[in-house]
């Protein structure tokens, strides 16, 4: 029988930093005074325009907030801890003798939770809030933690078309991710770039969504660019070409037609320059036609998100391990960024922790609670939405599911099925088991993996005889796996490493196990007492047992029974 070696994953991704060389002014410097109001109360759109009269806001340097004892100024929440106000407004006058000097401006701001930003009246910039209409009791999309709300400033650049000679208005609405949230921040700076500012990358690459034919390709830049990949199976001539011209930092490009099983190298950049790749580390390989059998090697992790030590011991153990062996997927099991899954909580515990894999495996994801923040309900505007490209349509395989949160796709003579235990109805009527019912019947793959982030037998650091999402997973989802012939079910949550035997039929709690549901009795070692078999390598073929593992030790071990 296939064995898989269970190791965790963690990401590095090498930050190009821009060298300005370019001229740059700066209009609103960190630490300035602020107007802000901070009673609670609605103040519709009239509040933003230039025109509008703040002579009776109070006004204060920044930090401005509460909670963190940082602040240079605190500002108010009402009488109430457990009914805090959800926005605060600031309004910053700033002024510009000339628009036209400055070719770009880069808006850098410090948030806790969420803000929208808007200059003369238009807004520029959204960041951790929901799409569409907002009001004074919209929240924020997540809770905002560690250097994020004390440190981090991100990054964006707007338009000078903006600015007009004389006097300017910045105006920015924080907003609470709930109303006994302990602490906001804010903190911003607004500077004017003259001449042509030089684009990097601060992003990627990273590969998602990789078929024996197809692969996409994601990046971020520091401005606004275009779109190019260049690629082909020769490093240093690279003869094929796809451009988008849309202007964006969130770079996603399509390579299509290409042939499978098959070694491409690759680079990045616009129509008018190289921005990394073309060299030996900017490849991938093309999945193999579905239902070719050969080894593959699949690097998994759980619970990685850590951004610490132990995370990085884990990447460097794996790297160690497989060497010059290619990486054929990657798998993360959820919470991926502790503590909420932001998008700088991203970038420090995935993108940053090693860009290798990243940009030469495809990887895919499920998605875990640290990655929404405990919602069981978040936003589209969700960090982990945004950044990865999950085949909702049968892009890679599988019946389309319609949802990034689960999904299905093929990996030679593999079919993988990504479940979504966190955000999604875990009831056997529900869309999600429904679907997967619809999948299941229409696969014809010899090997069933499937994955998803709370497991249905564990002992460490959370309990599957206690917690119901644990306990609706295994009672709901596995008798249908198992009577579709599921191989192996992968999941994280508890920070453990953990194996079951080939077993098959337990539903209930722990103490309801017995031996008759061992299909094997032996240990599934290969050189010890011989790796499990079934009787036959055909698809549907029921209730012959399934191996299932928590990998959820990527970043720490903690807890439990164990």
């Amino acid at each position: 029988m296939k064995i898989g070696k269970l190791i965790l994953l963690v990401i590095f991704c090498i930050v190009a930093l821009s060298t300005s060389v370019f001229a740059q002014t700066t209009l609103v410097a960190r630490g300035s005074a602020w107007k802000y109001l901070d009673n609670g109360s609605n103040q519709g759109a009239a509040w933003m325009a230039t025109t509008f009269d703040d002579s009776t806001w109070a006004a204060g340097n920044a930090q401005l907030g509460y909670g963190d004892g940082d602040e240079a100024t605190i500002v108010g929440y009402g009488g109430n801890p457990n009914a805090k106000f959800i926005t605060t407004y600031f309004r910053k006058a700033f002024t510009v003798a000339n628009p036209a000097d400055f070719t770009s401006l880069n808006l850098g701001i410090l948030r806790d939770d969420g803000a929208v930003v808007y200059l003369n009246g238009t807004e520029v910039y959204r960041t951790n809030m929901p799409t569409g209409a907002v009001g004074y009791q919209t929240l924020a999309s997540v809770a905002v933690s560690g250097a994020e709300e004390t440190t981090t400033f991100l990054q964006t650049t707007v338009s000078p078309n903006l600015l007009v000679a004389g006097t300017n208005v910045l105006a920015v609405e924080i907003h609470q991710v709930n109303a006994t949230s302990s602490d906001i921040s804010f903190d911003f700076d607004l500077i004017g770039q003259t001449g042509t500012p030089t684009a990097s990358v601060t992003r990627g690459a990273y590969l998602q969504m990789g078929t024996a034919n197809a692969m996409t390709v994601r990046w971020r830049t520091n401005i606004a660019t275009d779109s190019r990949v260049q690629f082909g199976t020769i490093q240093g001539t690279l003869s094929q070409t796809v451009d988008d011209a849309n202007l964006t930092t969130e770079h996603e490009v399509r390579l299509t037609n290409l042939i499978a099983n098959t070694k491409y190298f690759y680079s990045i950049g616009t129509a008018t320059q190289t921005l990394a790749g073309n060299d030996t580390n900017h490849f991938f390989v093309t999945s193999p036609n579905a239902g070719q059998a050969a080894p593959y090697r699949i690097w998994v992790l759980g619970d990685s998100g850590t951004a610490d030590a132990n995370a990085q011991a884990v990447r460097n153990a794996y790297l160690t391990y497989t060497g010059s062996t290619y990486t054929n997927l990657t798998l993360m099991l959820g919470d991926n960024a502790y503590e909420n899954g932001t998008d700088a909580e991203y970038q420090t515990a995935v993108f940053n922790m090693y860009p290798s894999v990243l940009r030469q495996t495809p990887l895919w994801s499920t998605i875990g609670n640290h990655d929404t923040a405990q919602s069981t309900n978040p936003p589209s505007s969700l960090p982990y939405f945004q950044m990865f490209t999950l085949p909702a349509n049968a892009e890679a395989g599988g019946v389309a599911s319609g949802t990034e949160k689960y999904y299905s796709f093929n990996y030679g003579n593999i079919h993988f099925i990504c479940l979504d235990s966190m955000t999604s109805s875990r009831a056997t009527t529900g869309a999600m088991i429904t679907w997967m019912k619809n999948d299941l019947a229409q696969n014809i793959q010899p090997w069933v993996v499937a994955f998803w982030h709370h497991p249905p037998y564990t002992k460490g650091s959370h309990d599957s005889d206690t917690e119901a999402q644990l306990a609706e997973m295994r009672t709901n989802v596995l008798p249908i796996l198992e009577s579709w012939g599921v191989d192996l079910v992968l999941s994280g949550h508890s920070h453990s490493y953990e194996r079951s035997f080939l077993i098959d039929g337990h539903y209930g709690t722990s103490s309801t196990f017995t031996s008759a549901m061992k299909k094997n009795l032996g240990g599934g070692r290969e050189n010890i007492d011989g790796a499990y078999t079934k009787s036959a390598l055909s698809p549907n073929l029921p209730n012959e047992g399934a191996v299932y593992a928590v990998a959820g030790s990527s970043g720490k071990i903690s807890g439990g029974l164990l």
